[in-house]
């Protein structure tokens, strides 16, 4: 079997085209004079307590990885804006109750979750000093656990927090 290997030109070829249909790498926010951000404090819309928090917290370490300068609210040039709009925990696989244990706190009524999923979604803006909004999208995130292996929904709650704040600061880039 012979594989082929593209040849440079071929490649400075690809290189070309592509370049020409308008591609891009980062937002851009650059070219609209935007190189410091103020971080508001994530809201909450759902009855998931105290995950905005964990977010919030988990921003303010992701934020200066992207290349823009945090500052105050007075002096940045753009405010970006996260609400927390939907977290909801799901049962995946439920183990069966131990109804014959001598201990009687371990005889319970409802089976344990041996297997779960955190399920989130965000509300992310970058809205500039007059008003005008740079960046607005909706970011998921799904997080597992599994109690066989010691996660639970505490370490799942803090793996769900990183990676919502990572896609936040990875929508934020200004170059890749």
């Amino acid at each position: 079997m012979s594989r082929r290997v593209p040849s440079v030109a071929t490649m400075l070829l690809t290189g070309l085209l592509c370049g020409s249909c308008g591609y891009t790498a980062g937002t851009g926010l650059s070219e609209y004079g935007i190189r410091t951000v103020a971080f508001q404090v994530v809201s909450n819309h759902t009855y998931r307590q105290r995950l905005e928090a964990q977010i919030s917290s988990e921003l303010a370490r992701q934020l200066p990885l992207t290349g823009l300068i945090l500052a105050d609210r007075a002096t940045a040039d753009a405010v970006l804006e996260v609400t927390l709009t939907d977290a909801r925990e799901r049962t995946i696989v439920t183990g069966r109750p131990i109804r014959n244990d001598p201990n009687p706190a371990n005889r319970r009524a409802f089976p344990r979750v041996r297997e779960g999923a955190l399920e989130s979604a965000v509300w992310m803006r970058l809205v500039g000093r007059d008003g005008t909004v740079y960046l607005e999208r909706r970011l998921l995130d799904r997080t597992e656990f599994r109690a066989t292996i010691g996660e639970n929904v505490t370490s799942a709650r803090a793996e769900l927090a990183e990676d919502l704040a990572r896609k936040i600061a990875s929508a934020l880039e200004t170059d890749f």
